[in-house]
């Protein structure tokens, strides 16, 4: 949802962070109680074990199908139709060493696993850990993985090459090698930073006589060009679209932006996931994050990736008034209730009625053929668009809820035949390939950028 956040000018910062499932309103305290047993000593049922998936060497032989048989009870779904990851999430409570843990991803190359990632705690679900806390989880799971593997761990420093420098701690064992990342803020009280938890993740994956971070679990940059994207593109059936693109799902939190700018660069096969992007633009999982700040976060991470940031459209606060004032009239006119003026405008895109809205937006015809020459020439290119929207406004397919909100979604097609716009949510399978009246999409727009190449 759009959510207050006060500039220096006085006015209101937007912040997108839309996740129609659960509504958290957790007390500090219950955040804090939560957040610190998923790092510290705690006793849960035994159903939901990983110990199978993390110590048997066999389950590195699985197809997909077979492995799907064996784990949906554990509560494992398909990320997408494709089959490339599946997902647990943290609600499901699975567990290792009596643990518990946290988001878990199964990442498939070819038919056999790759990879698996999981969560051991992260900011966005598990709220703010003290230093103490977080350093206490950190060598309780040092002492975990030292005893799985009965090799004292190698500490690797920090991955200069990874979107937050998280520092690393790995472990061989027979044929798997086992590798502990985490990130925090640094306390400093000479400028009034206080220290933040960030996360803690670990990633097992079979051991490769190349260097481990190189082939198993890169997360440098590689080398693409804007050349090869248009390859991307699929024409079918009135059809142009972009395929490839990964589901990262954002779970229940305010996640889109960051989950979303994530499936971009995993687009360009950049590993780059939710929470460290979450970490560089300072996201809050309930209030999501703000506009302004993911293209600063984009910005700041786009040289070390080479990649640029382009802004395509943008709707500004100003823009916002003016659209105010425009509704007002045609709402007076039509002897329909009309908006409050000179408060917080972006809250009136939760009171437009929208067959006003619809006919005030499309009366700047300028404005529309921009929207969509914008869709036409990224989508061709081979560029996927980030695009900001209010969604709850007009009806569209497989909304999880009705209610309105800022959102971030991916514009991924279009259909010139149909009139529409192909998008994608970051909302887990399902929500890979969707479908929207192009008047619509543009009426409920407030901006599109996207991440490019820079060669």
């Amino acid at each position: 949802m759009f959510k207050k956040a006060i500039l220096s000018n006085g006015k209101m910062l937007r912040t997108l962070g839309y996740r129609p499932i659960i509504i958290i309103m957790a007390k500090p305290l219950l955040t804090i109680i939560v957040a610190v047993s998923v790092l510290a000593s705690v006793s849960v049922k035994a159903e939901g074990s990983m110990e199978e998936i993390l110590t048997d060497e066999r389950f590195w032989k699985l197809t997909q199908d077979q492995f799907m048989d064996r784990y949906k009870a554990l509560g494992f779904r398909w990320n997408s139709e494709a089959k490339k990851s599946a997902r647990l999430p943290g609600v499901q409570k699975p567990t290792f060493k009596g643990k518990s843990l946290g988001e878990t991803i199964v990442s498939f190359d070819e038919s056999a696993p790759s990879q698996v990632q999981i969560s051991i705690y992260n900011r966005g679900d598990d709220g703010l850990l003290a230093e103490e806390s977080f350093e206490s989880g950190i060598s309780m799971w040092r002492e975990i993985l030292t005893e799985i593997t009965g090799v004292q761990p190698e500490d690797l420093g920090k991955d200069k090459k990874s979107a937050v420098s998280a520092e690393r701690v790995r472990w061989q064992r027979g044929e798997l090698a086992y590798q502990m990342e985490y990130s925090f803020q640094k306390e400093v009280k000479s400028k009034g930073i206080p220290f933040r938890s960030e996360f803690v993740r670990i990633r097992v994956a079979p051991y490769v006589e190349q260097s481990f971070m190189e082939k198993a679990l890169s997360s440098g940059p590689k080398k693409i060009s804007r050349a090869d994207l248009p390859a991307n593109v699929v024409r079918k059936d009135g059809d142009v679209f972009i395929q490839g693109l990964p589901m990262v799902d954002q779970g229940a939190k305010g996640y889109c932006v960051v989950a979303s700018t994530a499936r971009v660069f995993g687009y360009y096969d950049m590993a780059v996931d939710q929470h460290e992007i979450a970490q560089i633009a300072n996201s809050s999982a309930s209030e999501g994050t703000s506009t302004v700040g993911m293209v600063d976060a984009l910005k700041d991470i786009a040289g070390r990736f080479k990649v640029r940031v382009k802004t395509h459209v943008d709707f500004d606060y100003d823009d916002m008034t003016d659209l105010t004032e425009d509704y007002n009239r045609e709402a007076k006119r039509q002897d329909l209730p009309q908006v409050p003026e000179n408060s917080n405008n972006w809250y009136n895109f939760d009171r437009f009625e929208p067959e006003v809205l619809r006919k005030v937006r499309l009366k700047s015809s300028g404005d529309f053929k921009r929207f969509v020459g914008e869709v036409e020439r990224s989508i061709d290119s081979g560029v996927p668009l980030l695009w900001t929207v209010t969604v709850g406004i007009f009806e569209e397919p497989k909304r999880i809820s009705q209610t309105r909100g800022g959102h971030m979604r991916i514009i991924i097609g279009y259909n010139r035949d149909k009139n529409e716009i192909i998008f994608t949510d970051s909302w887990g399978a399902g929500h890979e390939f969707k479908r929207w009246g192009v008047e619509e999409a543009f009426s409920s727009s407030k901006g599109m950028y996207s991440i490019q190449p820079t060669t």
